[in-house]
């Protein structure tokens, strides 16, 4: 190895950790790097560092652009809270 290569860095899953971005578990990979703890979503490609008493430090700062971004939408069923009489069920008989 020549004094310009890096060592692999070894990056570890943490079971039973759940991503904080899309709420996957089994999918949060950590390291350390330069004495500073990283860590990232498999899944959804989250990342941050984390401070020595293990909470999150942002990767950027928050704006009006990149703040709160909203959490991926879980797939829903369409609902009706009254009922449509055109939508009548035609094996019930009419």
């Amino acid at each position: 190895m020549t004094s310009t290569e890096q060592p692999a860095i070894k990056k570890q899953f943490i079971a039973g950790a759940v991503c904080p971005a899309c709420e996957a578990m089994d999918t949060i990979r950590m390291w350390t790097q330069d004495g500073t703890q990283h860590r990232d979503c498999v899944e959804c490609g989250f990342a941050d560092k984390l401070n020595a008493d293990g909470n999150s430090i942002p990767l950027e700062l928050p704006t009006r652009v990149t703040g709160d971004r909203p959490k991926p939408v879980k797939k829903a069923k369409p609902m009706q809270f009254f009922p449509n009489p055109k939508l009548k069920n035609k094996d019930a008989g009419e």
